[in-house]
């Protein structure tokens, strides 16, 4: 390939750029491009972290925090967004909730979701796939673990189930440059060590 990038093309392969995160980089807006004033000039001057740095940083969030944003898909399409209590055993999300809750029931029919920790400065992004678990299916020590950081022990509540997701891609940024590269895993893969 030749003619005008093609030098920067052949930097970016060489680097290990995929196709998708060229199409990511693609969409970004350049920083001159945008208006004066707000928060642009200091999200870009943030450093960039690498990869391997954002996978360290999303799994002591996941070990330390307790709250997460869930999004799932209705029948209709409509998106249902909702907090919920979690937690990390180093491989899913566990979470509980009522049976016949929206979310439930979405994850119950689409099998998927989207998690997002609560920090609009440091964005992390979950993309999973989602079961539906009986109370008894949940291993005892997380279910435990779980009842000490919801308002709602599930093991006592009538028509509870637990959501337990797998994380297939998770996004991290905390910068306008890490977010032209916000994928630290693909296909339930790490992309750095």
């Amino acid at each position: 390939m030749r003619g005008v990038g093609a030098d920067k093309y052949e930097l970016r392969v060489c680097r290990g750029e995929d196709e998708e995160e060229r199409q990511e980089r693609e969409q970004m807006t350049d920083l001159n491009d945008l208006p004066p004033g707000g928060q642009a000039q200091a999200a870009w001057a943030r450093p960039t972290r690498s990869k391997a740095d954002r996978r360290t940083y999303v799994l002591r969030r996941l070990e330390s925090e307790d709250k997460v944003w869930i999004a799932t898909a209705a029948a209709d399409g409509s998106a249902h967004l909702v907090p919920f209590s979690f937690v990390w055993d180093g491989e899913r999300v566990s979470m509980a909730t009522a049976r016949d809750n929206p979310a439930a029931r979405n994850a119950a029919r689409t099998g998927k979701a989207r998690l997002a920790l609560d920090d609009i400065h440091d964005i992390v992004l979950i993309d999973g796939a989602i079961t539906v678990l009986e109370l008894q299916a949940l291993d005892d020590g997380l279910a435990e673990r779980l009842s000490r950081v919801s308002a709602i022990d599930a093991r006592q509540a009538p028509g509870y189930v637990y959501l337990q997701l797998t994380p297939v891609r998770i996004q991290s940024w905390w910068s306008a440059a890490e977010l032209a590269q916000p994928t630290i895993m693909r296909a339930g893969r790490w992309l750095a060590p």
